[in-house]
């Protein structure tokens, strides 16, 4: 979800998409452990996770801990500093020389890649690296997410050897954010087009390259022996790369990752909801164990416009989100888990506006009166299948939305999945199932990458689809378009009401979370760093004791 997110209380999200511009809290402390300030360079940071990645494969990767791997090894035309906090979320030139030159009425902008990047294998890094990216997150037989970025690309050229020029058929606000993406990261000209992604080992120009990939089991990723020359370009970077290697788990359930983590077994991982509470009291907050970070992120469950059950029948997905119980399926996240939500903005995202539309203070007379007046006569049956995913707080969660829909008139049937299998399910165009559960946190700090990326019907495709709900609405479709050629504050509040105007009028969600991070360490951690934009442990500034 970023981008789906994988929960649990873990290294990088629980709590964008992560991609957050507004509303981060500053780090907590300013010892050394918080501010990221390394004590040493070098050694291995050994990460537990529950879920493997969706994929390696750059045109591919979508969930929030591929994009942390995509962060450490991959080079961008613009990027985000290694930095928490405000500093965090300010754009900057990468591999371009600089900002890019934009003629033609705002519709034109040429890139200057900076000469001496070079990929694992020691090939140099050109504008043509930049070129074939796009042209593979285009190529319908990748089936890319980045495919929805790229609509409004009318032409893409390289101009010598290092220079990029891509020009838009409209003016875009959101462009320059949409190519700090991992999609359009420097690739190797010849990497194949095969829709299932490519393996490892898997050549990159950024500090790192994925040396390993065993597919539920484990992966390796060490340093680019071409990274971090004293000279540019990286020198002006500065990104830090303190550990040697990364060695990943998977499987592991999160109980025995919580016992590897106590005993210094593994570095980071993901832990049981349940744990926050005891974490907190033991070590306490951003003290070096156990960090609290503030995101933009929130979960919600899809309800399929696709299926019998929900389609052209706003009415039961108006019930669905009166009926569901947000402060129980929030308590499921643990201590600290996050904020109750019915909307798909998160609040300190920008054009954010709070319309109370939904209840967040939990059941009532009142509430249940309204969502089965709703219900009565739309039930269809009266039966739905829930996509849920099989680790903490997921089947807690949809327990609970079973036993809500139940007072509706709707038997719901649950079937869990491990996370990379329910989304793979879910992202399949024709999956038959009614209601998912998936998280969301923007891939760059702007409401086009929560509302247009996740509703607009016109960027449904066959598979790999992050529209959970299949919701395909021409008059919306043409209210999301419209925003998105807004600028400034005309802008913002635009996406503040039309958030409003299709969850009240619309429904294709049933939002209840925004999220906190909640990460524990091992005390072989010596900096913790956690990154605003990806809404992830930011493993190139994490360094070992």
């Amino acid at each position: 979800m970023k981008k789906r997110f994988w929960l649990s209380v873990a290294m990088a999200t629980v709590g964008a998409g992560l991609l957050l511009a507004a509303g981060f809290a500053s780090p907590a402390e300013s010892s050394p452990q918080a501010s990221g300030k390394a004590d040493a360079r070098g050694g291995t940071l050994r990460i537990d996770s529950r879920s493997d990645f969706d994929y390696i494969d750059t045109s591919l990767a979508y969930f929030s801990h591929s994009w942390q791997i995509m962060n450490a090894t991959q080079l961008k035309l613009l990027s985000f500093p290694d930095v928490e906090g405000t500093a965090g979320t300010r754009i900057r030139p990468e591999a371009a020389a600089g900002f890019p030159r934009v003629s033609n009425g705002g519709k034109t902008y040429l890139f200057t890649i900076k000469k001496g990047f070079r990929f694992s294998d020691g090939s140099p890094v050109t504008a043509a690296n930049f070129q074939a990216a796009i042209a593979r997150g285009l190529n319908p037989k990748m089936q890319s997410p980045a495919s929805s970025f790229l609509d409004d690309v009318a032409k893409y050229r390289t101009v010598g050897q290092y220079g990029l020029e891509v020009t838009l058929k409209t003016v875009a606000p959101d462009f320059l954010a949409r190519m700090s993406m991992p999609f359009f990261s420097a690739i190797p000209v010849n990497r194949p087009i095969v829709p299932e992604g490519v393996d490892a080992p898997l050549v990159s120009a950024g500090p790192y390259f994925i040396q390993e990939w065993v597919k539920q089991r484990s992966a390796v990723i060490v340093r680019n022996p071409f990274w971090n020359s004293a000279k540019e370009p990286w020198k002006s970077l500065a990104r830090p790369a303190q550990v040697n290697r990364i060695e990943y788990t998977f499987s592991n359930s999160l109980d025995a990752t919580l016992l590897r983590l106590r005993r210094n077994e593994v570095d980071l991982g993901n832990i049981p909801p349940a744990a926050a509470s005891d974490l907190a009291r033991e070590f306490g907050l951003n003290k070096g164990r156990f960090f609290i970070r503030k995101n933009l992120v929130f979960w919600y469950l899809a309800l399929n416009n696709d299926s019998a059950l929900f389609k052209g029948n706003v009415k039961l997905r108006q019930a669905v989100n009166y009926a569901i119980d947000r402060p129980q399926i929030v308590r499921q996240h643990g201590y600290l888990g996050g904020g109750r939500t019915d909307q798909i903005l998160p609040p300190g995202m920008p054009g954010f506006k709070d319309g109370k539309i939904y209840p967040l203070e939990g059941q009532n007379a009142n509430t249940r009166k309204q969502a089965t007046a709703l219900a009565q006569g739309n039930t269809r049956g009266g039966k739905a299948v829930f996509y849920a995913f099989n680790t903490a707080p997921g089947p807690a969660i949809a327990q609970v939305v079973q036993f809500n829909l139940k007072q509706i008139g709707i038997d719901v049937e649950i079937k869990q999945f491990d996370r990379t299998v329910q989304h793979d399910k879910v992202g399949t165009r024709g999956e038959p199932f009614d209601i998912s559960h998936s998280g969301w946190g923007a891939d760059y700090p702007d409401p086009y990458n929560f509302i247009n990326v996740l509703l607009d019907g016109k960027k449904i495709q066959a598979t790999n689809n992050v529209n959970e709900a299949y919701f395909n609405n021409p008059a919306y479709n043409a209210k999301m378009e419209k925003a998105s050629r807004l600028a400034g504050n005309a802008r913002l509040t635009n996406y503040g009401n039309l958030d409003i105007d299709i969850m009240k009028n619309q429904a294709p969600l049933a939002p209840y979370i925004v999220t906190n991070a909640r990460v524990f360490v091992s005390q072989d951690v010596g900096c913790y760093n956690f990154s605003p934009v990806n809404a992830t442990t930011n493993l190139v500034a994490v360094c070992k004791k």
